[in-house]
Order: C-alpha cells, then sequence, then structure tokens
C-alpha cells in the first residue's frame, strides 16, 4: 500500500443485540491480515463501569485479559482468536474509564474552568481514543466496534463522536451497519422496516452506512436485497447477506467467499493483495469433518448457568479436539452443589476428563476442592485452571494432614496455604495482571508439553498465590510445583506425575490457544483423555 496513512472500520449495531458484531469485527480483520495487511482492533463499550473487571460474568461473560494486564469485553478473545494479533489496553474503552480520565483532568485544570459536556469534550475523548489506537499500533486498519444498539441512551456519545470523526476523515473511514432482518412466519415474509428504521436513526446524527451486514436466520432472497439497497441508498454488493451458520470459524470463508475483503480495499482505493486462507480453510475443515470419537468433559465452576463466563476455555478444548480429531461433550457442573458425600455421584463414570474453572469468592470453592481429591484418587484426567490450580494445591495439603488447610479468599482462620502475598510487587491495584514468565522444571510434564521449553509465557488473573511457607510441606513425589514465576517467588504449576493427566496452573492458558495454533496444556490434556478413553 502505497499510501501508508491508516484505515478506519466502524462496525455498529441496530435493531437488537446480540446480533455477531464481535464476529463480524474478528472476520473482517481476518481477511485483512491474511491479506498482508497490518490490523489492529478495538472495542468501545457504552456502559459506565471503568472496565468489565468487576462485573459479574453472568452480566457480560468472561473477562478477557491482554498481554499488558487489561481488563476487557469477551470480544477481544474474538479478536485475537481470528486474527492472532495481539490487544493492548487501547483495545477496549468504556464510557466509564472516558469519564474518568475526563473527570481527572477537569479536577487538574486542563479545561481552565469550561463547562464539561458531551460535545466536544467527551466525543473528542472518544475520538482521541481511535486516532490513538492508529498511531500507537502503525496499523494499515483500525477496526473499531461499537458496543450496544443504536437508539441506546448510553451509545450517544459514542455515535456523536462516530459522526464528528466520518465528517473530517471522509476519504478514510467506511461505516458497517448490522442489523436484523426478521421473517414473519405468518404472513411467510421478511420484513425490512426494522432496518430502514435503524438506519433513520444513524441519519439522524447525519451518519449514512457505506456497508451493511443483514443478520438473519437463513440467506435472504434478491428482492430483500434490492428493496433495501433502494430504501438505502447503497449498491446491492454492498448489502451482505450473513445467515446463521453451524460454527462462527466458517464466516470468514464465508465472507471471502463473496469477496468482502475485495469490496473494502476497492471503498479506499486500495490495491487487492492475494489471500493467504489455506491454513484458516484447512481448519475448518477439519473443524467440520465427521469425528468417529467422541469424548466426555466434566466442567466445574461456579458460573456454569451461563457457559460464556468461560468462552475462551471452550474455545481452546473444541480448537485441540479439532485437531485430534475427536468430538466434545461439555457436562457443565455448579461446584456450589458438590459436597463430600456426592462428588461420585456429580463426576460420572461416563467422565472422561475434568476441568476445574476459574472463579473467584467463597462460592463453590469447597465443592472444587472435593472434585479435586476426587479426581486424584480415581486418577481421572484433570486439568485445574487458575482457582482451579489453587483447589488442587488445598487437595493435597489436606491429604497431608495441614490441619484446616484452606484459602484466606473463603476463609479468616485456617493454615492459608493459598493467601495474598504482601511482597508480591505485581499486584498492582488487587489483581496481578497480564503476561508473565514462568521457569519449569526439568523433565517435568509441564516441560514436555511446551515442547522441552526452559520456559513460558501465560496472562495472569488473580489476586491469591500458593502461599511460600507450605510450598516444602505440600510437596512430595505425588504432587510437584514444577513451574516458578521468574524470579522463583511464587508456584505457578503443579502436576502428579504418576497420574494420567493431574496438572493445574495459576495462570490463564485459554487466552493463548489460537486456531492455527492449539495451546500445549490443552493439547496436552485432550491427548490424555483420548488415550484414557480409547486404550
Amino acid at each position: 500500500m502505497k499510501n501508508k496513512k491508516t484505515r478506519y472500520i466502524f462496525i455498529t449495531g441496530g435493531v437488537l443485540s446480540g446480533l455477531g458484531k464481535g464476529v463480524f469485527t474478528a472476520s473482517i480483520g481476518n481477511l485483512l491480515k491474511f491479506k498482508g495487511y497490518k490490523v489492529f482492533i478495538q472495542k468501545m463499550d457504552p456502559y459506565f463501569n471503568s472496565d468489565p473487571g468487576t462485573i459479574n460474568p453472568y452480566q457480560h461473560g468472561e473477562i478477557f485479559v491482554t498481554n499488558d494486564g487489561t481488563e476487557t469485553d469477551l470480544d477481544l478473545g474474538y479478536y485475537e482468536r481470528f486474527t492472532d494479533i495481539k490487544t493492548t489496553q487501547d483495545s477496549n474503552w468504556t464510557q466509564g474509564k472516558i469519564l474518568s480520565q475526563l473527570f481527572s483532568e477537569e479536577r487538574n485544570g486542563k479545561y481552565m474552568g469550561k463547562t464539561i459536556q458531551i460535545t466536544p469534550h467527551v466525543t473528542n475523548k472518544i475520538k482521541e481514543k481511535i486516532i490513538l489506537a492508529g498511531k500507537n499500533s502503525k496499523a494499515d486498519f483500525v477496526i473499531t466496534e461499537i458496543g450496544g444498539t443504536i437508539g441506546d441512551i448510553e451509545s450517544q456519545p459514542f455515535i456523536l463522536a462516530l459522526a464528528e470523526f466520518i465528517r473530517k476523515n471522509k476519504s478514510s473511514s467506511m461505516l458497517i451497519h448490522t442489523t436484523f432482518v426478521p421473517y414473519l412466519h405468518t404472513s411467510l415474509e421478511h420484513k425490512t422496516k426494522p432496518t430502514q428504521h435503524s438506519l433513520l436513526e444513524l441519519q439522524k446524527y447525519g451518519i449514512y452506512a457505506d456497508m451493511l451486514f443483514l443478520r438473519s436466520k437463513d440467506k435472504l432472497p434478491q428482492n430483500i436485497f434490492t428493496k433495501i439497497a433502494e430504501k438505502s441508498i447503497l449498491e446491492k454488493n454492498m448489502c451482505i447477506s450473513v445467515h446463521d451458520f453451524a460454527n462462527i470459524y466458517e464466516i470468514p470463508m464465508y465472507l471471502n467467499s463473496i469477496n468482502l475483503s475485495e469490496t473494502i480495499l476497492k471503498f479506499f482505493k486500495i490495491r487487492n493483495k492475494p489471500i493467504e486462507f489455506e491454513r484458516w480453510e484447512n481448519f475448518v475443515n477439519l473443524l467440520m469433518e465427521k469425528k468417529e470419537k467422541t469424548i466426555n468433559i466434566a466442567m466445574v465452576g461456579k458460573y456454569v448457568d451461563y457457559i460464556d463466563a468461560y468462552k475462551s476455555i471452550i474455545e481452546a478444548l473444541k480448537i485441540s479436539c479439532t485437531y485430534n480429531k475427536v468430538n466434545i461433550n461439555f457436562d457443565w457442573i455448579l461446584s456450589d452443589d458438590i459436597i463430600k458425600s456426592n462428588v461420585g455421584k456429580k463426576i460420572k463414570k461416563s467422565h472422561d476428563g475434568i476441568v476445574i474453572l476459574p472463579g473467584f469468592g467463597k462460592r463453590g470453592f469447597e465443592g472444587k476442592v472435593y472434585v479435586a481429591d476426587y479426581a486424584f484418587r480415581k486418577d481421572i484426567p484433570t486439568f485445574g485452571i487458575c482457582y482451579g490450580f489453587q483447589a488442587m494445591v488445598v487437595a493435597h495439603a489436606k491429604r497431608k494432614k495441614i490441619q484446616n488447610a484452606t484459602s484466606s479468599e473463603i476463609s479468616n482462620k485456617g493454615n492459608f496455604v493459598i493467601d495474598i502475598i504482601k511482597e508480591n510487587k505485581n499486584l498492582g491495584g488487587t489483581l496481578r495482571l497480564g503476561e508473565s514468565r514462568t521457569i519449569h522444571k526439568v523433565d517435568s510434564l509441564l516441560y514436555k508439553l511446551y515442547d522441552e521449553s526452559l520456559e513460558s509465557y501465560e496472562r495472569h488473573r488473580h489476586r491469591y498465590e500458593v502461599n511460600p511457607t507450605y510450598v516444602d510441606q505440600i510437596e512430595d513425589e505425588e504432587f510437584v510445583f514444577s513451574g516458578f514465576s521468574s524470579d522463583e517467588n511464587f508456584v505457578e504449576v503443579c502436576e502428579m506425575p504418576k497420574l494420567k493427566f493431574y496438572l493445574g496452573l495459576q495462570a490463564h492458558p485459554e487466552f493463548n490457544a489460537n486456531p492455527l495454533r492449539p495451546h500445549p496444556l490443552f493439547e496436552g490434556f485432550i491427548k490424555s483423555v483420548i488415550k484414557s478413553k480409547y486404550k
């Protein structure tokens, strides 16, 4: 691309929420990335929380953590998995975080006593974050998803900012609006009025969509394209039908088949490039391939009624199952309901493996400890992540007769084998966040799974650590601490070498799993489950 200025693509949504803007944003990034362009993706969230970090997972699903330690929306997981880029603190801005910065600047006298208003102050701050993303990333394309739905009160400052930005940067901006086209079974027809009204709502702000993504259950008939194109003053090729797919990884392939990236490049008057799409297509074909083997995994956690709370873990497991040519069934088990007397009923003979899931707080932790102990006694392949790792440590501490072994997160008395370590300088505010280096014990399972590497880099999100005071008491020939933080102050990984697979780690490896690069720990777990079941 001769002209190196950054182009900006904005994705908005109308009619209703849940149309898949995040997946479409990631898919556009996918196509442009595989054409050789540098891509950066960000999401603007209209809610007033400073970040998703303290939002209940039942509200917005999992908290995705970036390498630089930013707690973000789960859509950033789609961005990373689809594009293999690393998102940053520039990738997710909530209205709360933007207003917080604005209020701080006002208190410090930056605005010289002026009245602070939505326009220009809030809108300028939003535009500043969009421009900053392009400047810091030096990307060819910055793709910005605007959360929420056109017409929402909270979204108004973002739509106003968008209107101002596009007006001043028309040649380098493209707006893609996502709407829903319902089908009425009573009259046997699709209805375009919701889309028309959504576009009118945009036009109130002086914004005209350059392209439409039209969501529906099935492909839309040509007459619907014609009608919507006429009403929106767009060419028919700028109205894209996006129907439901069996899996989200097909969507970039579908968009590629209708030459979406070529259409976007033509819009910006940028020369087309050949796309290197073979690896992605191979993955999707492998994913869709009929498989003879099936494994059943018990997923033990406290947010199992809303499985988006564990979105990246689910995808990491599916990716590894794809490459190992096996189907996976998830059995979601609420850890709150598990006690010592019923753990053998909750964990069934049909379960081929167990994942002890992350979480915070007292609720459900004891149930995870009982599962960790049961898995050890029955030698069921088990993978503990973050809080699941801590449950494994507490379970073994109890087996070692450490009286009242527990975590200070759930109790104010007992022997705290899991505790807040005051010397941990990485805690920042309240959490240890972001990527850090782990040193591996040579010849451990951890060492072998990482292809005999002496180190690994994974992302963290937790307050509590294994208490160094108890490490020597807990560790033995059966239960080994095989990974330590780079200064060797903190235990990162536990494993039981004599079992089929029993490994837990303090970090969140799921954030680094990628469709074109399955994560070695999930790979190791899935392989062990298959080996255990199909001896």
